[in-house]
């Protein structure tokens, strides 16, 4: 046997293989902690120039604050600075500055901690964003600058004005206006706050004005406040985008409607009557305030056409209505039919000769005594309900006609030359109240009696 040495052989294609792949796992992993290493490294660089951008941006604030001429001109808002959005080493850099008077010893917003004027400072907030970002926080920076001497008269005062919505979160970059001895605009904080710092003393009048609505069903609602020396009069608005409540029909379809018949919403944030109303025609009910409890719509635009309506004992009309009610979401749009209630009536002369081709009307009562008084609106101010055409009467004198709950007076009118008025015009009245559960007559105070177990007569004379 020959035990000579044998020349070494060479690797093997599998041994090969294995080598590269231990080599290429190798690289690849030093290749991800040298990118890793250029992102740290460029995010370092970005954060470094986003700090001296934030810098630069407050002492710019700084030196006007520094003027007391030139303090009062600085706009309390939030704002993407002019020329803010600036290339630096190829990189796009955004500043945003928000400017809001505090408390010297809090840190909320002077809209939630109002207090007096003695201790408002001016908080100014720089927000510094970049293109590429990724997951990296934006870099901020913090200062607080106390008002120069001679920037305020000690014979000023403030209006702090806090705007919600309807979920009771701060509404950011809303226009509050205040108008009086002294006229200025601003936009509210992302604390829903615009602070109008050091006004002469007076009455203001503060408006909301944007797209939304208030929760009265104002576009641009005000308020009317007096400001005093040395101290904030502290104002809170309640404003969001705008439902819609589209009315498709009545229900039931039949017996016709009366004519003329406005529509209206309730809910019991709405005052003074819980309801607001909108004119005859109007299916479109809009803008809605997006009431987190929803509307209930209904027929008429009275107190007592209302099923959740209340007299003026505040006793409910209706005990026992109690619809659904229709939420709306902002700047959503919900759909319904509007109730009604069916009236029949019967109209003859005194002899009992049925009126064919009688005109028929009805009107709401409010001249009933307490506590049936029906208070009318029209949107949120006192108003008068409209006359309601009903069906004219048949050749048997009646008619049948669907109308809002509520006091009604019907009138009746017989033309003369007609066969129960040959003579003269014939006029017949009658007061009804139309509940849930049907019609019933009506005594002098406007309370309920006996219930129409068929037609209400009407007897034309």
């Amino acid at each position: 046997m020959d035990t000579r040495s044998r020349p070494a052989e060479g690797f093997t294609v599998l041994e090969v293989i294995i080598a590269i792949t231990v080599l290429m796992a190798a690289l690849l992993g030093a290749a991800l902690l040298f990118e890793n290493a250029i992102v740290v490294s460029g995010n370092t660089r970005n954060r470094v120039v986003a700090a001296n951008l934030a810098t630069a941006a407050i002492e710019q604030v700084r030196g006007l604050a520094a003027d007391p001429a030139s303090f009062t001109s600085i706009p309390q808002t939030t704002t993407v600075l002019a020329g803010a959005a600036q290339k630096v080493n190829g990189m796009q850099f955004t500043v945003t500055q928000t400017v809001q008077f505090v408390g010297q010893n809090s840190t909320q917003s002077s809209c939630d901690s109002p207090g007096s004027n003695v201790g408002q400072i001016m908080e100014v907030h720089e927000q510094v964003t970049w293109a590429s970002m990724g997951g990296t926080q934006p870099v901020q920076d913090v200062t607080v600058l106390s008002p120069p001497v001679g920037a305020y008269s000690g014979s000023l005062g403030s209006i702090a004005t806090k705007v919600s919505d309807s979920t009771g979160a701060a509404s950011q970059n809303i226009n509050v206006q205040v108008t009086g001895p002294a006229t200025q605009s601003q936009q509210t904080t992302a604390e829903g706050c615009a602070f109008f710092a050091f006004l002469p003393v007076g009455t203001y009048t503060v408006s909301v004005v944007g797209g939304g609505v208030g929760d009265q069903e104002v576009l641009a609602p005000a308020q009317t406040t007096s400001v005093s020396i040395g101290q904030t009069a502290s104002l809170a608005f309640s404003y969001d985008t705008p439902g819609t409540i589209t009315v498709t029909g009545w229900n039931p379809a039949a017996p016709p409607a009366a004519t003329n018949i406005p529509i209206s919403v309730a809910n019991s944030g709405l005052q003074p009557y819980a309801q607001y109303s909108y004119a005859a025609g109007v299916t479109s009910l809009t803008p809605l305030y997006p009431y987190s409890s929803g509307y209930t719509v209904f027929a008429g635009n009275c107190t007592d056409n209302n099923p959740l309506g209340k007299d003026t004992n505040r006793t409910l009309f209706y005990p026992t209505a109690a619809p659904v009610p229709i939420s709306v979401a902002p700047g959503g749009t919900a759909s319904t039919t509007v109730p009604l209630y069916t009236l029949s009536l019967h109209v003859q002369n005194s002899s009992a000769v049925a009126v064919v081709a009688g005109t028929n009307t009805a009107a709401e009562t409010t001249t009933f005594a307490v506590p049936y008084t029906a208070v009318c609106t029209s949107g949120t101010a006192t108003g008068t309900a409209p006359t309601l055409g009903l069906v004219t009467t048949d050749a048997s004198g009646n008619s049948v006609t669907s109308l809002p709950l509520g006091h009604w007076t019907i009138t009746a009118k017989c033309v003369k030359g007609a066969a129960a008025c040959t003579l003269a015009n014939k006029v017949g009245t009658v007061n009804v109240w139309v509940q849930p559960g049907g019609v019933y007559a009506v005594n002098a105070t406007g309370t309920a009696g006996a219930k129409f177990a068929g037609p209400v007569t009407v007897v034309v004379s």
